[in-house]
């Protein structure tokens, strides 16, 4: 339970222990006092993020950034006098906008706060019947792509502010219908640029990182742009979002990390890559969770293979070419068949990052989770005997892995999905046979008429 003493802070406080107590605390706000509880200043996280830009150094004391320009009440005040008080203040304070205001007793002494909020209304701090929410306003990097569109209007739909940056490879068609949402900005740029990135990081609460050379063929033949971004970008964002004192910051990794295994493999497995791809997720991994600290608090979040239609819709996922080969030629094709892969809805990844933005940051603080479902490990074959049994009329031909030598996909490996569901309590909805009649019907129906535009396809 919140109480007031767990936001109050003395003068000579250090601005990196203030800002650690506003993401664990998760109110955005810490109260400066003195020694006997008096009210000196407020500090929130963006005075601290502000701060930051200016070169002031983290180790400083809070006193040199606080607020002392702010709204208090006393404590004896009804919430209508409170009310009242903000809406005659200069300022004026406009409905939409979170306002936490100190309550003071006769020796202006800090009692508890008052929350203006606009999606719970007013409360006390103390009637803990409403929590608010951690995270207001998250950075996806790489948020117009096949996950990324997904997830920018899973967040939207649940009262987030989202930022996305995005080099638009591919344009920006698959956020053009929330482009004009107030709680939506797009900002085109590169990762790799650390002014783009700055100007990015400017004002978030968590950054989820998605941008990447996505799958083991567009890495194969931009080895070293794969290097580049999967890696040495990736370690710069998260070097930069521990200096700007962001907590909370999700990457997405793959459980193609796992490359062969004979047994169910659970986080604790032996990674055993097969492809540049895996390896560069593996080795930023490693690099994000070397610099976790006590306000710095990356996660992990190793996927399964997607599926699932998207508004950008990807052709070169095994689930998704099999629904449209079968849509647009009545037939499918499978390599080997005997490899097997842990399948993860678009939808249900989605969620997946959204758990882990609303979870207690003690609960995600240096983790690895997989993403998928413990009953979607499935053999290639299988999927193609799915095909099969919901579109009969779709004649399978299945091929020797030698006819393909030097271009098999070598990846076998099925994963354990029990940590992701016992910490976080998530679990996948969508199913691969509902996904697949999905996509066969939006292709059929002209949703999607150009199946074969090199913009459905991640191999560059």
């Amino acid at each position: 339970m919140k109480k007031i003493e767990d936001i109050l802070v003395y003068e000579n406080t250090s601005i990196k222990e203030a800002m650690r107590i506003i993401c664990d605390k998760g109110l955005g706000i810490v109260i400066v006092v003195d020694e006997i509880n008096r009210l000196k200043g407020i500090v929130t996280d963006g005075d601290i993020r502000r701060a930051i830009m200016e070169g002031i150094d983290v180790n400083s004391e809070v006193s040199l950034i606080m607020t002392k320009d702010y709204l208090s009440a006393r404590d004896e005040m009804s919430f209508d006098e409170i009310i009242n008080m903000i809406r005659n203040n200069p300022k004026h304070f406009p409905d939409h906008y979170v306002l936490k205001i100190p309550l003071l007793s006769d020796e202006n002494k800090v009692v508890d706060i008052f929350i203006k909020s606009a999606n719970h209304g007013f409360r006390l701090l103390k009637e803990r019947n409403i929590s608010l929410k951690p995270v207001e306003k998250v950075l996806i990097v790489g948020g117009v792509g096949y996950l990324g569109s997904v997830l920018c209007r899973k967040l939207l739909n649940k009262g987030y502010t989202v930022k996305v940056l995005d080099l638009l490879m591919f344009k920006d068609e698959a956020v053009l219908e929330i482009k004009n949402n107030p709680n939506f900005e797009l900002i085109h740029g590169d990762m790799r640029d650390i002014t783009t990135l700055t100007r990015a990081l400017n004002g978030v609460d968590v950054v989820i990182l998605l941008a990447a050379i996505v799958g083991d063929p567009a890495s194969q033949n931009q080895p070293i742009s794969t290097i580049e971004t999967n890696y040495f970008a990736t370690m710069t964002l998260a070097q930069a979002c521990k200096y700007h004192q962001i907590n909370r910051f999700i990457f997405a990794s793959t459980c193609s990390v796992y490359g062969l295994g004979d047994d169910i493999l659970d986080e604790t497995a032996e990674l055993n890559p097969v492809s540049l791809y895996a390896r560069s997720k593996i080795e930023s991994e490693k690099a994000i969770l070397s610099i976790v600290d006590e306000n710095f608090s990356p996660t992990i979040l190793r996927m399964g293979t997607l599926y699932g239609l998207s508004p950008r819709m990807r052709f070169d996922l095994v689930v998704n070419t099999f629904a449209m080969k079968a849509a647009t030629e009545k037939k499918i094709t499978v390599f080997g068949g005997d490899q097997w892969r842990p399948l993860l809805n678009v939808e249900d990844a989605a969620e997946a990052f959204v758990k882990c933005i609303e979870a207690p940051i003690k609960e995600v603080k240096g983790q690895v989770f997989n993403v998928g479902s413990d009953d979607q490990n499935y053999q290639i074959k299988h999927l193609a005997e799915m095909i099969k049994e919901i579109l009969p009329e779709t004649v399978v031909e299945k091929l020797k892995q030698e006819i393909v030598k030097g271009k098999v996909d070598k990846r076998d490996y099925k994963v354990s999905f029990a940590k992701i569901n016992q910490t976080l309590g998530f679990k996948a909805k969508k199913s691969v046979k509902d996904s697949i009649l999905e996509i066969y019907q939006a292709i059929i129906n002209k949703q999607i008429m150009d199946v074969n535009n090199p913009k459905h396809y991640n191999n560059w």
